[in-house]
C-alpha cells in the first residue's frame, strides 16, 4: 500500500476521534411571545346565549344601564316597539337577541328599567332554570316562592324569595317569562299599635281555599267560579258570601297599621272592544264585611291594544298588590301574546288607590252581614 495514502487514513481517523470526544454544545431557539390578537378597532365583542339570568340583569343587558349603551351590545340594529296607552303603561321595548327572545324596557333617552326573557334557549339561572321550567324545577334551583302578608299578587304571577326583583309569569305551571326589574322604592311604613299575638292565618287544605285573619281568630276563604265563601277554619259554616262575577283572583292583604287581613278581589270585564280590571277590597267591621275600595283600575280598548301590535284577546294584566296603612298600591305586567307564547312584557304604571273609610247610613245596605244564629248571608256587589 502507498505509504501516503496509509498516512492521510491515520491522520483522517485520529481528527474523527477528537471530534467524537469534543463537548456537543445544542443550541436552541429562543421561546417565541405568544401572539395575541385584537379585534380590529371601532368592534365591540358581544356574548353569545345563553346568557345568565341575575339579579342585576340578563347577560350583558344590566339593571340601570343607559339604554344607549345597552342598544350597542345588540347584534343588529336595534328594534324598538313603544307601549304608551295612558294610564296603563308607558315605556320604550327593545327587542333583542334571535326571535326577539329577550326584551329591554326603559326610555331610550333613560336607563334600562327592567330586561325579560320570554325564549327558552337564550338564557338561563345558574341552577338552569329557564323560560319552559316547571314551577318545581324553579323551586328547587332558586329556593321558595317569596310571601309576604302586606302583599298580594296574581297566582300566574311568582317571585323567588333568592331574586325579590324578579318576576316569573306561569302558564299551566311553567315559566312563560322571566322578567328581571328595579324594584321601586316605597317609603317606610308608620304602623300603629299592634296586637300582643298578631294572628296567624290558618293553613288551607285544598287548592281553592285561602287562609286569612280577617277576624282576630282566622277564617278559610273558599274561591270557586265567581263566587267567594268565608267560613271559620273549624268549621263548614258559612259566614258570608260574596259575588266576584269575572273574577281573575283574590287573596288576603295585611293592612299595617293594625295586623289585621282584608280581603282583596280583581276581576275583569270583557266586552267586545274593551277590557276592564277592577279592584274590590274588603274589610270585617264588627259583624259585618264592608267594602273599604271598589276601584276600576286599568281600562283596555280594542284600539289602543293595537297601538302596541296586537289584538285585544292576546293582552293580559298580572297585578299585585302592597298594601299602606291608607291605601294599596297596585303595579304588575301587561304581556302580549303570539299564539300559545309571551310576545312582549312592559311594566305597568303603578295606581295608589285610597280605602274609604265610611259606615253605612240609614237604609243603606252593608255588603254582608252574619245573621243570629250563624246562617249564611247573602251579599252581591254595591253599585255605589
Amino acid at each position: 500500500m502507498n505509504p501516503r495514502i496509509v498516512t492521510l487514513s491515520l491522520l483522517f481517523a485520529a481528527a474523527c476521534s477528537d471530534e467524537d470526544r469534543r463537548p456537543q454544545v445544542r443550541t436552541t431557539e429562543p421561546q417565541r411571545p405568544r401572539r395575541e390578537i385584537d379585534p380590529p378597532a371601532g368592534t365591540t365583542v358581544r356574548s353569545l346565549p345563553p346568557h345568565a339570568i341575575r339579579a342585576d340583569g340578563v347577560g350583558p343587558y344590566r339593571l340601570g344601564e343607559k339604554v344607549s349603551a345597552v342598544m350597542a351590545q345588540l347584534r343588529s340594529g336595534p328594534r324598538i316597539a313603544r307601549f304608551e296607552i295612558p294610564g296603563v303603561v308607558s315605556t320604550s321595548v327593545i327587542r333583542a337577541e334571535e326571535e326577539d327572545a329577550v326584551l329591554i324596557g326603559g326610555e331610550t333617552t333613560s336607563t334600562t328599567t327592567f330586561v325579560a326573557v320570554v325564549g327558552a334557549e337564550v338564557a338561563r339561572t345558574d341552577s338552569n332554570v329557564h323560560v319552559g321550567s316547571t314551577v318545581d324545577e324553579l323551586v328547587r334551583g332558586i329556593g321558595p316562592l317569596f310571601e309576604d302578608p302586606e302583599h298580594a299578587r296574581d297566582p300566574r304571577l311568582v317571585v323567588p324569595t333568592a331574586l325579590r326583583n324578579a318576576r316569573v309569569v306561569l302558564a299551566r305551571d311553567r315559566i312563560a317569562a322571566f322578567v328581571i326589574a328595579i324594584a321601586p322604592e316605597r317609603a317606610p311604613i308608620k304602623v300603629g299599635p299592634q296586637p300582643e299575638a298578631a294572628c296567624k292565618r290558618p293553613e288551607p287544605s285544598s287548592k281553592k281555599q285561602l287562609g286569612a285573619c280577617l277576624s282576630g281568630v282566622g277564617e278559610i276563604v273558599e274561591v270557586g267560579g265567581d263566587e267567594i265563601v268565608v267560613h271559620p277554619p273549624d268549621s263548614e259554616r258559612v259566614l258570608y258570601t260574596l259575588r266576584a262575577p269575572g273574577l281573575v283572583f283574590a287573596a288576603p292583604l295585611r293592612n299595617p297599621s293594625d295586623g289585621r287581613d282584608e280581603l282583596v278581589v280583581v276581576t275583569r270585564s270583557d266586552e267586545s272592544h274593551r277590557r276592564t280590571w277592577t279592584l274590590v277590597a274588603y274589610r270585617l267591621e264588627g259583624p259585618r264585611i264592608q267594602r273599604v275600595i271598589d276601584q276600576e283600575l286599568y281600562t283596555l280598548t280594542a284600539m289602543q291594544s293595537r297601538w302596541i301590535g296586537a289584538e285585544l284577546g292576546d293582552v293580559d294584566l298580572y297585578l299585585e298588590l302592597a298594601s299602606e296603612p291608607e291605601a294599596i298600591e297596585v303595579g304588575g305586567l301587561l304581556t302580549t301574546r303570539a299564539g300559545q307564547h309571551v310576545r312582549d312584557v312592559a311594566l305597568l304604571s303603578p295606581k295608589v288607590v285610597t280605602r274609604r273609610h265610611h259606615k253605612p247610613g240609614p237604609g243603606e245596605p252593608a255588603d254582608a252581614k252574619a245573621p243570629a244564629g250563624g246562617s249564611a248571608a247573602a251579599a252581591a256587589p254595591r253599585s255605589d
